[in-house]
């Protein structure tokens, strides 16, 4: 089941190319979700291919923890996505919840329309503690927050200094 699933768009004064390279920099996405996100730092190594994995160190109030990520789609300039898993030890991972990512490009306008998606699957265990939780902190509310956020920084971005 869905527990939250969420998607915005912005216009970029960018080519695809250009924003591409932005989104597809995946050790500058904490950059781009600011200061609020729980991702602190991704180790990732490169290069961005189908089942390429990279940790993401993270916050979320005192806890501490690590979350791998595996890359499902690379479709240079139009598609990028992937998939989070939750904080577990290795051998139960296939147990637990799932957050889906995804960004789309395709050209408008002289520009190019970004989109972002997410989508959050609960856990075959701890469902209700996690759907508490997400209506307790109204943590949709917040994630569609974040990605507006991350639209913002990645336009900023790719439309002033797009290579780095």
């Amino acid at each position: 089941m869905t527990l939250s699933e969420i998607t915005e768009s912005v216009h970029v004064d960018a080519t695809p190319a250009e924003v591409w390279s932005v989104v597809a920099d995946v050790r500058r996405h904490t950059e781009f979700a600011g200061p609020k996100s729980i991702t602190k730092e991704i180790e990732f190594d490169g290069p961005l291919e189908v089942g390429a994995r990279w940790m993401a160190h993270e916050k979320f109030g005192p806890s501490r923890f690590d979350a791998p990520s595996e890359v499902m789609v690379v479709d240079r300039e139009h598609d990028f996505a992937w998939v989070s898993f939750p904080p577990m030890k290795e051998e139960k991972r296939g147990a637990g919840g799932r957050a889906y990512w995804a960004y789309h490009l395709e050209p408008e306008d002289g520009g190019t329309r970004l989109s972002h998606h997410m989508r959050v699957e609960e856990p075959a265990k701890g469902a209700l503690s996690l759907k508490a939780m997400y209506k307790v902190l109204n943590l949709p509310k917040k994630q569609r927050a974040a990605i507006l956020t991350t639209l913002g920084n990645i336009k900023e971005a790719a439309e002033h200094h797009p290579a780095r």
